[in-house]
């Protein structure tokens, strides 16, 4: 039964999730993909493309058209890193850091509509067993050949 699956599980809670965002960030004018880039640069301002790439489980390429997107609409811009002039951080604008709050405004709205009645000591242990399962998916090629 799929509903005792957790591939399945984990696919509707993304999709409700993900469809509960959108609808909240739509009217800001972003495009798909934008809002959990401006999510991650909301804590991770001025990281590497390769560091958001990865925080935001987007391939290089996807990255790329995105960044060029924002940069256009004046949401991100690149910096060259002090400590190394061949790497460019990628930075919120003031305009980005608007959209930012909102989008993490929406995002925890979302949050709180989905943990609703459900106890703090509940949510810690799922979020705990939540980490553990990420984790194991991440490592699954060390695993395999123990």
């Amino acid at each position: 039964m799929l509903e005792e699956e957790l591939h399945y599980l984990l696919l509707l809670a993304f999709h409700g999730s993900n469809r509960e965002v959108v609808a909240r960030v739509r009217k800001n004018g972003l495009l798909p993909g934008q809002p959990k880039v401006l999510e991650y640069l909301h804590e991770h301002d001025g990281c590497t493309q390769k560091q958001l790439g990865e925080g935001c489980a987007l391939d290089k390429s996807t990255v790329t058209s995105l960044l060029a997107r924002m940069e256009q609409q004046g949401l991100v811009c690149k910096q060259t890193a002090d400590e190394d002039r061949r790497v460019s951080l990628v930075c919120l604008t003031d305009t980005g850091r608007e959209q930012a709050a909102r989008v993490r405004q929406g995002c925890a709205e979302v949050d709180a509509l989905a943990w609703g009645g459900i106890p703090p000591g509940t949510r810690e242990a799922f979020l705990r067993t939540l980490r553990e399962i990420i984790s194991n998916l991440q490592n699954k090629g060390e695993k395999i050949g123990e």
